[in-house]
């Protein structure tokens, strides 16, 4: 039995709220018309995730899931409130949210909404309420600012817009333009977070949060996007990940880092073989809400098993002071300019080189270092007459790359769209085909990956002995135009650890 006349929420939703969340849907959402929307989206609740969005129906790749404007908008501050927050030190932008938005535009429903419809994290605003650096704060704030009095909201409310925001806000990051479409959305803010997520999001030119699919979803499938990004700092360990995660009161438990920590595979000390996986014991999540040095909380396994011979051994035998030191190594050369391309180039290849004897060619560091040299390599094939590595190093590092990748991270779509797009520059400079670089170019990523149409927008053919592509430096303004329209990302695919162009 459904909770609400269309359909937009299913009965798990107490009726009241089902009823404020379709009326903010009806006057938010953009695209698709709303009885559409409710054939396809749905929103639940349960105890693991909390209200969250299910697919009601398959949506294909590319596929626009949802278009929706935002129910309070959070630009950048005005100078003169940005001298106002200058006073707080650390908490500073924490608190700057409340001095961005326009209150004298925002509905006392938006604000009640804000207030009701969004999650804040129950531990953590209650050790804020308690803790006076935070509440002291927000009753300076509602002193200084004339503004923000006349919401009528206690010191006690303004804290729990503020733990809101924090958790659900929608920002570009990486494209400074987009800052004034800054806001927190009804909508996409039930949309879960997965470390191999099947949707991406942007801001369209009309400013709308729009999300799309980046694979196949079915019915019944959690929508997710990564809350993190769509860079390559997802292809790290589930240790990793849980930890640049908890800085949000948040422990990841999707099925890539509730399962076999596939990217973390060390050298056996019994028998050698490099399948070595971390145990790792059940995490405190409720240790998470302390205010500060939350990925502390996030505890390392102590024991390992070997997945050839079944030992388990202690984390002491294993050389984590090795991982530790790759694991900080190999970003920095990776993120370093292009002017850098040959140093770092040198670099990553002895990184890459140390990964395999110390850790073993399963860990993620070993993959990160070889898809880094291999974009460094391409920055130096456009800018030096002599290179020191030859085309079949090139081959069997792509090659590996892209095996990798299918068999540790096999539905980080973006990621593997990456690793594609770096391989279609390289075989492009060479006059070449995709396959000798790991890939069939019929079906670069296999099974139910669709990888043509971003291909096609982007301007790219693959043949069986050539690749076209457009000119460099990168796609037309036509064809930028076009990935605005269509894409969650563009060619970047922007986030963390982002890689060169």
């Amino acid at each position: 039995m459904e909770a609400s006349g269309l359909g937009l929420c299913d009965a798990s939703m107490p009726r009241e709220a089902a009823t404020a969340f379709e009326k903010w849907a009806a006057e938010k959402v953009r695209h698709p018309a709303l009885p559409k929307l409710a054939a396809s989206f749905q929103l639940r609740r349960s105890d693991s995730l909390g209200v969250h969005a299910v697919a009601k129906s398959a949506i294909a790749t590319g596929q626009v899931i949802i278009a929706e404007d935002a129910l309070i908008r959070l630009p950048s501050p005005r100078m003169a409130s940005r001298s106002i927050l200058q006073r707080y030190g650390e908490l500073e932008g924490f608190l700057t949210p409340a001095i961005c938005v326009d209150w004298k535009s925002t509905s006392q429903e938006a604000r009640e909404a804000c207030l009701t419809l969004f999650y804040a994290h129950p531990e953590m605003e209650r050790r804020s309420c308690s803790d006076s650096m935070h509440s002291r704060a927000c009753e300076d704030l509602l002193k200084t600012s004339p503004e923000l009095r006349s919401l009528g909201w206690s010191s006690a409310q303004l804290l729990r817009f503020l733990h809101i925001v924090d958790l659900n806000i929608h920002k570009d990051d990486e494209r400074p333009a987009n800052d004034e479409f800054t806001g927190i959305f009804v909508l996409g803010s039930k949309f879960s977070h997965s470390c191999e997520p099947n949707s991406s999001w942007n801001f369209n030119q009309e400013g709308h949060l729009e999300y799309r699919a980046i694979r196949p979803i079915h019915p019944g499938d959690v929508l997710t996007f990564s809350y993190v990004g769509n860079g390559m700092n997802l292809i790290t360990s589930c240790l990793e990940r849980r930890r640049r995660l908890a800085q949000l009161c948040f422990l990841c438990r999707c099925a890539r880092c509730e399962g076999p920590d596939l990217g973390r595979t060390l050298r056996c000390p019994r028998c050698s073989s490099q399948r070595c996986e971390p145990i790792y014991e059940d995490q405190d999540e409720s240790r998470l809400s302390a205010a500060f040095a939350r990925s502390a909380a996030v505890v390392d396994a102590s024991r390992w098993r070997c997945g050839a011979c079944g030992a388990v051994v202690a984390a002491a035998e294993l050389p984590l002071e090795a991982e530790e030191e790759l694991a900080s190594l190999v970003p920095r050369h990776m993120q370093g300019p292009p002017r850098m391309a040959a140093e770092d180039a040198e670099c990553l290849w002895q990184l890459r080189e140390k990964a395999a004897a110390v850790l073993g060619e399963g860990h993620w560091t070993w993959f990160l270092a070889t898809f880094a040299w291999l974009q460094k390599c391409l920055v130096r094939l456009k800018t030096e007459t002599v290179v020191p590595f030859g085309e079949a190093d090139l081959h069997a590092a792509s090659a590996a790359a892209e095996k990798w990748l299918q068999n540790r991270a096999t539905m980080c779509v973006e990621q593997r769209l990456c690793a594609l797009f770096l391989a279609a520059r390289l075989a492009l400079h060479y006059g070449e085909g995709v396959r000798k670089w790991g890939y069939d170019p019929a079906n670069p990523l296999g099974g139910e990956l669709e990888a043509t149409w971003r291909l096609e927008v982007l301007g790219w053919e693959l043949h069986e002995d050539a690749t076209s592509g457009p000119p460099e430096p990168g796609p037309s303004q036509e064809q930028l135009r076009e990935l605005c329209r269509r894409l969650p990302d563009g060619p970047a695919f922007a986030g963390l650890w982002q890689p060169v162009a």
